[in-house]
């Protein structure tokens, strides 16, 4: 349901360490850059890249480089799934994090409701990828690495909404159709997932 509190569960309404209503994304990369403080040393290397995307009207855009539109889903042995063309971010702290989400949070297609002033009309993706080289502490094996490779995709859903009780007309309308239309197909899935 629109209005109910996700985005605000998500991301909270500042990404101060000490703020107690920080969200869940915050929460993430605190403990993500908590352990890697706790398990660097000179033989263990990290590297996070981090990615924002919204999927508006069935069509899937990079929230860090707007110009990005219409981008494609691939499937890639290695890779697995992945959106084509989208924008990685190299990332060193949690501020710098929090300047993406940020900067990607202002392009999100937002409108007033009557259910709330500030209704999220697309669904957003932010991924962070984390990377763990560990060094070969063993002679024989000097140079050898080993890697590791985490991925997180923290996700805040539009809302389902009741047109009536929303008033939506002209363009609003027509994203609430396709934000009904994409909830119901995800309800799909985890049915399907869970049958």
């Amino acid at each position: 349901q629109t209005g109910t509190g996700k985005t605000y569960t998500m991301e909270g309404f500042t990404y101060d360490y000490f703020d107690p209503a920080r969200g869940i994304i915050p929460r993430t990369i605190e403990d993500i850059f908590h352990y890697i403080e706790e398990n660097s040393n000179s033989n263990t290397t990290f590297i996070i890249r981090a990615t924002y995307l919204q999927i508006y009207n069935e069509s899937i855009s990079d929230l860090l480089r707007p110009e990005k539109k219409n981008l494609s889903i691939r499937e890639d042995r290695k890779r697995g799934l992945y959106v084509e063309s989208l924008s990685e971010w190299a990332v060193r702290s949690p501020n710098d994090i929090y300047a993406l989400l940020e900067r990607g949070a202002s392009c999100r297609a937002k409108a007033n409701t009557n259910m709330n002033d500030v209704s999220s009309r697309s669904h957003a993706v932010f991924s962070i990828q984390v990377e763990q080289m560990i060094g070969s502490g063993d002679n024989n094996e000097i140079g050898k690495k080993h890697i590791k490779v985490g991925k997180l995709n923290l996700v805040d859903l539009a809302g389902s909404e009741r047109i009536k009780v929303t008033g939506a007309t002209g363009k609003q309308l027509e994203e609430s159709k396709k934000i009904n239309k994409s909830l119901s197909a995800l309800g799909n899935v985890i049915y399907a997932l869970t049958d």
